[in-house]
Order: C-alpha cells, then sequence, then structure tokens
C-alpha cells in the first residue's frame, strides 16, 4: 500500500514531505553525477593531465596545454627524448611552454630541408610508437598492418620477431635509437611497416636525431651539471646550455673564426678529450666520417684484420663483395654490428682531426648556408633570430610541431578525447576473444537459469514433495556462505572433472540459485491451481503445463531472474580468474582487472565506463518489466 493516502498526500504536511523526498533524491543523484562527470573527464586524458580534476580537459579549449599533449604524443610520453631533440632541461611535458618568437619563416625552411635533403632512415623516428601507458595511435596502425601482412597469424609473426606474442596489443617497437653504438636493428616485418609509416606521416611526427642532444645527455648534464661549469671547464661563454652546438671536427682544428665556440688553448684539450671520448665510446660510428684519407688505407686496415681474406669478411658481414678493392670509405650510411666495428676500430688508427660528424643539425646548416650563400644577415631576418653564425642556427622543432598544433587543433583534439576508448574497443571487440566470451557466457547464463531455476521450483511448488521446506531451508541457508568459501572446492571439482577454462567449468556450479528457486516457488504457488486441473483433463502433460501455463503466467518474475542472472554472470570476476585464467577464456571483468595494469588511469576510466554501457542499456530498457516482477508478487 502507499506510503500516503490520496488525502494525507494533499495536505501541507503531505505536499511537504513529498518535496523533501523528492529534494534528498535529487541531492543523492547530484552527489553520483559529480564523481560521473569527473570518471567521463577523466577517460579523455593521458599521463599529462591525468591528476587534473578540472570538468572540462584544458586541452579542449587552451592551444598550449593542446600542444604539450601532441609533444607527449610525439616524444613517446618521454621527457627525455624531448629534451634530446630541443636541448632543454624539463622534468615534466607540464612545463613545457609554446615556443617564444614562432617563425613560419624557418618552419617553412625546415619543411623545404625536409623534403629536399632525402635524409637518411637512421636520421630520423616516427613518433607516437611506443607510449608507456597509454597506447598511441601510430602504433595501433602499426599493430594493424602486422596483422594484415601475417594474416592475423600470431603464431608467424612470433617466429620471426623472436618474442611471445598472445595477442596484437602486446607487439611493441622500440623507437630506434640510432645514436647509441650499442644499438642494433633487427631487419623484420615490424620494421619494414615501421619506415613505410615513416614516409606516410607528417613531417612534424617524426623526429631527428640530434648528436648536440645526445652530447648534452650523456657528458655535459651528468659531468659538469650547469652553465656555469661547462663555461669554466670548456673556456665557453655560454649565457645557458641550450645554447651549446657539438662541433662537426674536432675542437680547435677548424680554421680561425670559423666555430662559434673558440676555446682557449687550457681548455681545448679537454674538449678535444670529451669529443673523442663520446665519438668512440657512446656514439654509433655511422655519424662519422672520415676526410683526406684514401679508401685504400681503409681496405688495407681490412685486409690486414681478415686474414682469411674477402670470404672471411663477407661472412662476418653478410656481404658478398669480390674483392677488398670494392669496399668503400663508409659515408654516413647505417653501419649493422661487424661493419660498425671495424669501422670504429679503423677510425683509432685515424687522427681525430680527420674526423668529422654527419647529421641532421649539420646538414640543416649546409643546406641554409647554401640556400642564402652564406649570408647570416639574409638568414637571421627570413627567420627573424640573432644568430651570429651558421654553425649556432638550430632545427626549429619547436616551432614546426607548433604550427602543427595550430593547423591542425580540431583533429588533434578529437583524436586525444578518443583514443582511450578507440584503443578499449580494439582489445574488447578487435584483439582476442573477450567480447564474444562474455556474450556467449552471458546468454548461457541467462537461458540455463531461465530454465533451470524454473523447473526446479515448479517441481517444489506442483508436487508437493515431502521435503520441500527441508530442501527450501537447505537452499537459503547456503546464501549465509559467502561464495569465497565455496570456490577452492569448486575449482578442485572442476580440475578433476577436466573443466577447466572451459564454458562448462562456468556455467555448471553458478546456473542453480538457491535465493531465485526459493523466490519462484513462492509465485507459482500464488497461480490459481483450476487451471493446471483443466489443462490435465485436457490431456496436457507436465511440461505442456509448464510451458504453457507456468512460464506463460510467470512473464515478469522470469524477467527479474533474467535480469538476476545477467548481473551475476556480467560482473563474476574471482571466480571466472580462478576457472578460467587462460586469456582466451577472460570475461569482461577479468579483461578489465588485467588491463588495468598496462594502462594509465585514462585507459582504466575509459574501460569501465565502455563495460557499464551493457547493465545501464538493459535495465533502461528493462525497467518496467522489473516493476512488474516487483509489484505482481505483491499484489498476489
Amino acid at each position: 500500500m502507499p506510503i500516503l493516502l490520496k488525502v494525507e498526500a494533499k495536505s501541507v504536511k503531505g505536499r511537504l514531505f513529498q518535496v523533501a523526498t523528492f529534494a534528498a533524491l535529487s541531492l543523492g543523484g547530484i552527489t553520483m553525477i559529480y564523481p560521473f562527470l569527473l570518471m567521463l573527464s577523466g577517460s579523455f586524458r593521458s599521463e599529462l593531465d591525468e591528476n587534473d580534476l578540472d570538468l572540462v580537459p584544458a586541452f579542449f579549449f587552451q592551444d598550449d596545454v593542446l600542444y604539450q599533449k601532441f609533444v607527449e604524443f610525439k616524444y613517446e610520453q618521454d621527457i627525455g627524448m624531448f629534451n634530446r631533440a630541443h636541448l632543454r632541461r624539463d622534468f615534466s611535458f607540464r612545463l613545457v611552454d609554446t615556443p617564444g618568437g614562432w617563425s613560419p619563416g624557418a618552419v617553412a625552411d625546415l619543411r623545404q630541408f625536409w623534403e629536399e635533403a632525402d635524409l637518411p632512415t637512421h636520421w630520423q623516428t616516427l613518433g607516437g610508437v611506443e607510449g608507456t601507458d597509454t597506447v598511441p595511435e601510430n602504433l595501433r596502425i602499426l599493430r594493424r598492418r602486422l596483422a594484415e601482412a601475417f594474416d592475423n597469424d600470431l603464431e608467424a609473426f612470433s617466429r620471426e620477431s623472436g618474442t611471445a606474442v598472445t595477442s596484437w596489443t602486446q607487439a611493441v617497437f622500440p623507437t630506434p635509437d640510432w645514436l647509441s653504438n650499442r644499438y642494433e636493428l633487427e631487419p623484420n616485418t615490424f620494421a619494414s611497416e615501421y619506415f613505410k609509416l615513416l614516409k606516410e606521416s607528417p613531417t612534424a611526427e617524426r623526429q631527428l636525431v640530434s648528436l648536440t642532444g645526445y652530447f648534452l645527455e650523456l657528458i655535459l648534464y651528468p659531468r659538469y651539471g650547469d652553465v656555469e661549469t661547462v663555461n669554466s671547464h670548456f673556456g665557453l661563454s655560454l649565457q645557458s646550455l641550450n645554447e651549446f652546438r657539438l662541433p662537426p671536427t674536432l675542437p680547435g682544428s677548424g680554421p680561425p673564426g670559423e666555430g662559434v665556440f673558440q676555446t682557449p688553448d687550457a681548455n681545448l684539450l679537454r674538449f678535444q678529450t670529451e669529443w673523442i671520448d663520446f665519438i668512440l665510446l657512446d656514439l654509433n660510428t655511422s655519424f662519422v666520417l672520415v676526410d683526406g684519407i684514401p679508401p685504400e688505407r681503409y681496405q688495407e686496415f681490412l685486409r690486414k684484420r681478415y686474414a682469411g681474406g674477402i670470404t672471411e669478411l663477407n661472412a662476418f658481414w653478410g656481404s658478398g663483395f669480390a674483392g677488398f678493392s670494392e669496399l668503400p670509405l663508409p659515408g654516413g650510411e647505417y653501419l649493422p654490428g661487424a661493419p660498425r666495428q671495424d669501422y670504429n676500430d679503423f677510425l683509432k688508427t685515424i687522427p681525430p682531426a680527420h674526423w668529422r660528424l654527419t647529421g641532421p643539425e649539420f646538414a640543416w646548416q649546409d643546406w641554409l648556408r647554401r640556400k642564402y650563400d652564406g649570408q647570416i644577415e639574409v638568414l637571421n631576418k627570413t627567420h627573424g633570430r640573432g644568430h651570429r653564425a651558421f654553425d649556432q642556427v638550430w632545427l626549429p622543432l619547436a616551432d614546426l610541431e607548433w604550427e602543427h598544433t595550430l593547423e591542425n587543433k580540431a583533429l588533434l583534439r578529437r583524436t586525444f578525447s578518443i583514443r582511450n576508448f578507440v584503443n578499449v574497443f580494439d582489445a574488447v571487440f578487435v584483439e582476442g576473444r573477450v567480447f564474444a566470451n562474455t556474450l556467449i557466457y552471458c546468454s548461457l547464463s541467462v537461458l540455463l537459469a531461465l530454465l533451470i531455476n524454473p523447473l526446479a521450483a515448479y517441481a517444489l511448488s506442483r508436487f508437493r514433495l515431502p521435503g520441500t521446506y527441508k530442501i527450501l531451508l537447505l537452499m537459503m541457508a547456503v546464501m549465509a556462505f559467502p561464495p569465497m568459501v565455496t570456490t577452492i572446492p569448486v575449482f578442485m571439482m572442476m580440475k578433476n572433472f577436466g573443466l577447466m577454462n572451459t564454458f562448462a567449468g562456468l556455467l555448471l556450479p553458478t546456473i542453480a540459485n538457491g535465493y531465485l528457486i526459493y523466490l519462484l516457488k513462492g509465485f507459482f504457488d500464488s497461480l490459481p491451481r483450476e487451471l493446471y486441473e483443466a489443462a490435465q483433463i485436457e490431456g496436457a502433460s507436465e511440461f505442456r503445463m509448464f510451458f504453457s501455463i507456468t512460464m506463460a503466467l510467470s512473464k515478469p518474475i522470469l524477467a527479474v531472474v533474467g535480469l538476476t542472472a545477467f548481473n551475476a554472470s556480467y560482473t563474476v570476476f574471482l571466480y571466472a580468474l580462478i576457472i578460467a585464467p587462460e586469456q582466451e577464456m577472460w570475461l569482461l571483468s577479468v579483461w578489465l582487472y588485467q588491463y588495468r595494469e598496462s594502462v594509465s588511469t585514462a585507459g582504466v576510466f575509459a574501460s569501465v565506463l565502455v563495460a557499464s554501457l551493457p547493465p545501464i542499456l538493459v535495465f533502461l530498457f528493462a525497467q518496467n518489466i522489473i516493476l512488474r516482477g516487483i509489484v505482481v508478487p505483491i499484489e498476489k
């Protein structure tokens, strides 16, 4: 019966009571909306802003934050990569500011240089392929191309790459560390697809290797720390360390006044020592050329090293030279393991004054000299800069990235907003069997619950068995124990029956529910007995009466049973994790637990929101059925 009678509801006290109740319910609803909006807002974020609590992410309307998001994506969420390319020492992408004095002229020159210079592959890398917790867009594209290249055969990919992956979501391609003398590229399909995508990607998404940044990272920052110490030890007059430029030749060996950084004799030896050690110990010698040395000297060096002749060299190098006279001096191409080591040893026999570094920064400066005929004033006017010499001009990468951000604001905002949801969609619906497993399990659970429980309740209600109430008492008593108590015995049973990692193992112990049988039995008892007597007179069988009378008249309560079974099967976790731990049998709840270990907080928010959609939709469309299931038993 209603709480208030119609007369009471129209009184002043009744109306005040209704208003107070409505206000309390509204307040409760509002308190639930705010956390939901925080989760929704958090699902659009990345590591850069995942700790922010504003309801609208700042990158939606602030271009400077969008720029930070773009460079975070481009530099693999690794601030060290960004610092190396930009000669900076930031500790977080939150500290990265937009470039001051943005120069469209400098960006135009950089784009032209990139098109005309035909940069070698090992001078550049592709951004957005190695996220730590947020899967970037280019990595997702690479994984899709790999799946197509291998016809979705993970075993073939694992054999070629030498890795053991059980899903394409585990396939990763570490960004090539071209500058390190310890890096070795493994030529395979993954690398081939990576370089194809590199050529197709926008210029602003590509990284250029930085020899100066590498020298700062390995030598100046850890050994000397600040600009004052560097100036003192090397005899320089820098205002900040980002003004430092690595000389392409041995310090002090160039013509007087040619270089920007000319050191006094007292500091020259230290500078030369650091420069030489950096090349021999740290730098990939693919970036070192030799000037004034004939190729015959290199060929003679290799002839002495390989006493077995050209056959022995070919065996070590994996090459097919007919003789040592065919071997040219390395000209800046990428050198793999054995050739690189031999060339490194050859450099030790050559005076360092003959060494010359090559790389994007030096090619950029040479290109500018040619374009502007060595007139630094013309360049400064075009770029809006105040450089004293061409070897001081740095690559305007920040300007390029800022211009790209401004030109693609709408696309970047859309991409960064939905990428967590796209990653969840790929993992659930495309990769693996998470969605299929969950759909099959929930469907079978609901179907069997609507069959097994009504049959048991029908037997107890229709035939009035002698031990009916004892059976019901036993069923209700079992409900007093939490499911965790029976987990180990059930696990042992399923293991002994050989039902681990099967749908049968998941379904059999859970389809019968004591509470639902008790609920159904009470509802069936309220049905008129005369209907069964009339059906018996007509010759109907028990199964005919069960389906045509009992089930037909019990649709509201059956809807409640179905919804209960769906909710239990959709949210099951511990039991599913223990009985079906293999990835091929993961349900959505188990996948959510595993997924949160490999993604950021924003990725977790996105996965929870996606996972919550099915039950929300089910309960929204089943509201009337739920209410009927509650009201009808009371009326009966």
